[in-house]
């Protein structure tokens, strides 16, 4: 059956009469869009893909309590980001543990947001400038404090509204703006080094 056509909100009602094949339309809507997010806040392809399908497996048991106060895409994101920080605490548990032989690798390191980004053009240059670019940002967020990187991610990443990431998160409206101000700030700083002042955007 196809559900290209259907809500999220008729499909969630579908699921909760018990048409569990409708749920497959639920994941084929969303699954990009949350593997994405999860894959730039743990900056590990193989995390963000377990992690990806915990969160739908949490949907389907949960979804009988969805009430439809806010957006499903809110509820799963709440859901994805719950399971995103058990698992930064285990990867930062596991990283002190462990003390590398040698040292990393970057020919070796996972995709970085560009793997998800169209073809800029087909100068390779273009490209190749584009990735190196994503690359470097990708990095410094994950210098940044994991609810500062969170915020950037939700807003200028995903492009959700400030009403929508203050329900995800569940602080005001003017929290989340202030402090992705901050983030922002902060952001700024750390890429400053890799650009002449000069040039860079205000």
């Amino acid at each position: 059956m196809v559900y290209g056509t259907r809500t999220d909100r008729e499909l969630v009602d579908a699921v909760q009469r018990g048409n569990t094949a409708a749920f497959e339309g639920l994941v084929e809507r969303h699954q990009k869009r949350v593997f994405n997010l999860l894959f730039r806040w743990l900056g590990s392809y193989e995390e963000a893909a377990d992690a990806t399908q915990e969160v739908f497996v949490s949907a389907f048991r949960a979804i009988k309590k969805f009430r439809g106060d806010a957006a499903f895409a809110t509820w799963l994101y709440q859901i994805g980001i719950n399971h995103a920080r058990n698992r930064r605490k285990r990867m930062a548990f596991a990283a002190q543990r462990t003390v590398p032989l040698d040292p990393p690798n970057p020919d070796g390191q996972n995709p970085g947001p560009a793997a998800f980004v169209p073809h800029p053009g087909p100068n390779p240059a273009e490209v190749a400038e584009q990735r190196e670019i994503q690359e470097l940002v990708q990095r410094e967020l994950r210098g940044l404090a994991p609810n500062e990187a969170l915020l950037i991610l939700l807003r200028d990443f995903q492009d959700l509204d400030y009403e929508e990431i203050a329900r995800i998160l569940e602080v005001p409206r003017g929290t989340v703006k202030s402090r992705l101000h901050r983030a922002r700030q902060a952001l700024k700083v750390r890429l400053a080094p890799y650009y002449d002042p000069q040039k860079a955007k205000p």
